[in-house]
């Protein structure tokens, strides 16, 4: 719905439902701000781009009010009755630009715009039927809707409506207040969206309350589905904030139910980002918290992302992006804590560069047969912002207005962001505008095999607004919509009111979602008019299928082998003729077949390249296959090193391995021992024994089977001194060496009148001291061993002459 318009120095009228009241208008002054307000402003908003900031909750509470609803089936329905709007004239609106419209390209035409249209398949509309209307009073509609495993559930700006997945309507319309029918502060203001949590089955339906308005306080309504059947009974919950919550825009995460929102007291305030506590939700418990942090009035228009299919991993932030303020999509990260909400935070994580663009597109778009232009809402994203989780990457894609040629023509600018693990990246964007027809309010999605499907309005001074999309098969050239423009219905007139302010509002947003039960199916609500007039606007209701589009996904199983392995490729060509021929090369080249699933044997990492021809067209895609040897360790070569230092450095080398592992025999332990360059902390029995042995394991990368290991020894060098040797007359030798309690030393050609006898342990520390008497020719000394442990010692002789030391080993 709302937020206020002070883009040339005005704020002007009309908010809530976006409804206004042609019968009770009421045209507000003009405000000025002050020079030194802007000049804080704008310093604020300079200050924001240059840093990242953390920011910490402002708000921590819980819901104000809980319970659980009837059967909506059972609710009487609530009479739709034209609404008097006058209390809601002067302030808020959600045309808002605070710094005008982004301009970051002006006068030239928009540099990827794709001016020509894909290829036309075959009609895919499957059912294409009417949703809720107007009844003249409230306009623009806000039209959304989500699709389940067995309903369609639509919202408008204050009715919903349901209906099973034939276009059987199964209740309503009826005011989206009935829901929370009996609660207190439960005024029917509008900004409904709905939300369907494929992971849980269950759909989340909310609205806003703002009886300040536009000052706080504001309250959200929001009730989740106790089954997966939405006609069926809810848990109902109110949260309330202390300014009014405008243009709420909400995302399932696995953690919570997130919210993004701009805040009123009398004027902007700046956005708000919400978490609410949804594990206690999906089970009734009144006692659900929200964390709530408040963002600097530079920011506009965040909105979170809001996932299909697989949820990521537990522990995954919440992601926040915009794209109002720079050529850049910003995003942010909202880590909750539930435990300890306090401990929660909100981060500009980083900027994503996109092509520059321009937003304004002066007038608005035109329409056939009126003066009357529409806004564009252009510049800002468009609800939703998807994510979807795949094994090897994640997505998030969305898309935003802009002006395609520099003139005024608007197209949609959508874009694909991925993360691989680190952060996210551009993978691709597109401006898609096809001929002079504008395009605008626009809602794009991908399905769980990564095609996509943009649906928007269509509008010019020759076509009355129409509801039509286009799309793109996984694999096609990135940056285009691939799929020729296909038509969900023609507008019949066109909207003609300017109590909505000029340009006349046309709405917030539309909505794509993705069937959970049928591939490749997607569904679409827009409005339209089918005669023109001031706000008798109509919505169309529409599903279509890319199943029988000709596509192509080459991949191959297994992904990687084992030197002289083997794997088998497939085409994986579906829709279109059906009958197709298939050509394979490689990179590098060696390899061709015309199968549609060989078998190959690389030796070296190998791309396959698929070509796909059905009769009419040929369709591209590549594969790799990854080649791996068994693994190969090599510990070291054996050294020798100082058995004064404690710590030995481990230097191992292994290829073609999945992980390594070191382990020892002896009696010391790794610093860490699955990483090829350990410290080793050498154990005393290793030290005493003057040797340890180090191995070295690596294992294969799957695919492969065997393990390689290898040892290396390490001996000890005695501390320095013991192996001193100099010039002497005299010879020594030890026997029994190896010894075992007693050794016998003899001294050959002992010329002095005596010689010293000592033994020394590794590190230099004497164990033993004796004395012989000379001169004798041959002189024996019987050696105690008894007293001395297992290990090598060092027995030295010294004389006035010098000395002699041999190594003994006591076992």
């Amino acid at each position: 719905m709302s937020e206020s318009f002070f883009g040339q120095n005005v704020f002007s009228s009309i908010f809530a439902c976006d409804y206004f009241n042609p019968y009770s208008l009421k045209i507000t002054n003009m405000k000025k701000f002050s020079i030194l307000f802007l000049f804080i402003f704008l310093a604020s908003i300079y200050s924001f781009a240059q840093q990242h900031v953390v920011l910490h909750p402002s708000v921590i509470a819980k819901a104000v009010y809980f319970d659980v609803s009837p059967p909506l089936r059972d609710l009487p329905p609530s009479a739709l009755t034209k609404a008097d709007m006058t209390w809601k004239d002067g302030v808020v609106k959600n045309r808002l630009y605070p710094f005008g419209y982004p301009n970051y390209n002006s006068g030239v035409a928009d540099p990827i715009r794709r001016d020509k249209s894909g290829m036309v398949p075959t009609d895919t509309t499957i059912q294409n039927f009417d949703g809720t209307g107007g009844n003249g009073s409230l306009c623009p509609p806000d039209t959304y809707g989500e699709v389940g495993a067995s309903h369609y559930f639509e919202v408008v700006n204050c009715q919903y409506a349901v209906y099973d997945k034939n276009g059987v309507k199964l209740m309503g319309p009826t005011n989206n207040s009935n829901v929370w029918n009996g609660m207190p502060h439960n005024e029917n203001d509008g900004d409904g969206t709905i939300n369907y949590d494929e992971v849980h089955d269950r759909w989340i339906f909310s609205q806003f309350s703002v009886p300040s308005a536009p000052y706080g306080p504001g309250y959200q309504m929001v009730a989740v589905s106790q089954t997966n059947d939405p006609t069926g009974s809810w848990y109902r919950y109110q949260f309330q904030f202390n300014d009014m919550n405008d243009y709420p825009k909400l995302g399932v995460w696995p953690d919570g139910i997130y919210m993004s929102f701009n805040q009123f007291n009398g004027n902007f305030q700046g956005p708000a980002a919400v978490a609410m506590e949804y594990n206690k939700m999906l089970t009734g418990d009144p006692d659900a918290q929200m964390v709530v942090f408040t963002l600097p009035a530079s920011v506009y228009c965040i909105m979170p992302a809001d996932c299909d299919g697989a949820f990521p991993p537990a522990g995954t932030p919440e992601y926040f992006m915009d794209v109002y303020s720079s050529p850049q999509i910003k995003v942010w990260e909202f880590q909750v804590d539930w435990t300890t909400p306090s401990n929660s935070t909100f981060t500009q994580k980083t900027s994503v560069p996109i092509t520059p663009f321009t937003g304004t597109i002066s007038g608005g778009i035109p329409q056939k047969g009126t003066g009357v232009k529409l806004d564009p809402l252009a510049g800002r994203l468009m609800y939703r912002l998807q994510f979807r989780k795949f094994n090897d990457h994640w997505s998030i894609v969305g898309n935003f207005t802009v002006n395609a040629d520099g003139s005024g023509l608007a197209g949609i600018r959508w874009f694909e962001l991925r993360s691989t693990g680190t952060d996210w990246s551009l993978y691709q964007e597109g401006t898609f505008s096809p001929d002079n027809n504008c395009r605008w309010m626009g809602s794009v999605a991908m399905d769980s095999t990564g095609n996509m499907a943009l649906g928007y309005s269509v509008s010019s001074s020759t076509v009355f607004p129409s509801i039509r999309y286009t799309g793109r098969m996984n694999g096609d050239p990135l940056g285009e919509m691939t799929l020729g423009e296909m038509g969900i219905i023609n507008g019949g007139g066109s909207q003609t009111n300017t109590w909505s302010g000029s340009p006349s509002r046309w709405g917030d947003y539309s909505g794509m979602s993705i069937d959970p039960t049928v591939a490749k199916k997607f569904w679409y609500t827009q409005e339209y008019y089918s005669t023109s007039s001031q706000a008798n606007w109509k919505t169309r209701i529409a599903s279509f299928s890319f199943a029988n589009i000709f596509m192509l996904s080459a991949s191959a199983s297994p992904q990687s082998i084992c030197t002289g392995g083997s794997s088998t490729l497939d085409a994986g060509a579906t829709g279109g003729s059906g009958t197709y021929t298939y050509s394979w090369t490689s990179i590098p080249a060696g390899f061709t077949s015309t199968q549609a699933n060989p078998v190959v044997s690389p030796t070296a990492n190998t791309q396959y390249v698929c070509a796909v021809n059905d009769g009419t067209q040929t369709k591209h895609d590549t594969t790799q296959v990854g080649v791996h040897a068994e693994p190969t360790a090599f510990a070291g070569n054996d050294t020798t090193y100082a058995i004064t230092l404690p710590l030995y450095p481990a230097q191992g080398h292994a290829t073609d391995y999945s992980s390594v592992k070191w382990t020892t025999a002896g009696d010391g332990w790794f610093s860490a021992d699955t990483v090829l360059t350990p410290l080793y902390h050498t154990g005393w029995q290793e030290r005493a024994a003057g040797l340890l042995t180090l191995t070295l394991t690596a294992y294969p990368i799957p695919t492969c089977t065997n393990a390689a290991s290898d040892d290396i020894n390490v001996t000890f060098s005695p501390a320095v001194g013991i192996s001193e040797i100099t010039g002497t007359n005299f010879d020594i030798s030890l026997f029994p060496n190896p010894a075992q309690g007693t050794c016998r030393l003899t001294i050959q050609n002992l010329q002095e009148n005596q010689a010293t006898v000592t033994i020394l342990d590794m590190t230099g520390r004497q164990v033993y001291s004796d004395v012989v008497a000379g001169p004798q020719k041959s002189a024996v000394k019987n050696l105690d061993l008894r007293n001395m442990g297992k290990g090598i010692y060092f027995v030295r002789v010294r004389t006035d002459s010098g000395s002699r030391t041999e190594k003994m080993i006591v076992q």
